[in-house]
């Protein structure tokens, strides 16, 4: 029950997107205008949040309660707060990557230490090296 819940609310939100973004001109294929992208991903938005929903009226299954370990989303969350945070005083590089590795350790049953490293590293500077050379987009 509260899955369709959700996917309603989903949909709700999804259409009052699209009704604010029609208000942003549309443009064409050739010459996208500023309600190009926003319009098009409300319509992305509704189609499948009614997929969802046809697909959850479809489902016989009985709902199974889903717990959820509230420790490790208050970790996660303490650590996206400590992200934002730290954002301005470490820059991109250096507060992705710690928040990456803190994020793998959390999300990781292993105590393995090299791999979320490694993970985190290789994905930090990935993008780094993205925005600031191929797309020559400064980051803080």
């Amino acid at each position: 029950m509260t899955e369709k819940i959700l996917t309603a609310m989903f949909a709700i939100v999804s259409l009052l997107y699209l009704y604010f973004a029609h208000q942003l001109s549309f443009g064409s294929l050739q010459n996208p205008q500023s309600g190009f992208l926003p319009i098009t991903i409300g319509i992305i938005a509704i189609i499948l949040s009614f997929i969802l929903i046809i697909k959850q009226l479809r489902s016989t299954k009985a709902e199974s309660a889903e717990l959820v370990n509230w420790t490790k989303f208050t970790f996660i969350l303490l650590g996206l707060i400590f992200y934002i945070l730290f954002f301005k005083f470490l820059g991109y590089f250096f507060s992705t990557l710690f928040f990456l590795f803190y994020l793998l350790k959390i999300a990781s049953e292993k105590t393995d230490w090299w791999n979320p490293f490694i993970i985190s590293f290789i994905s930090s500077t990935s993008f780094y090296l993205l925005f600031k050379y191929y797309l020559d987009v400064t980051l803080p």
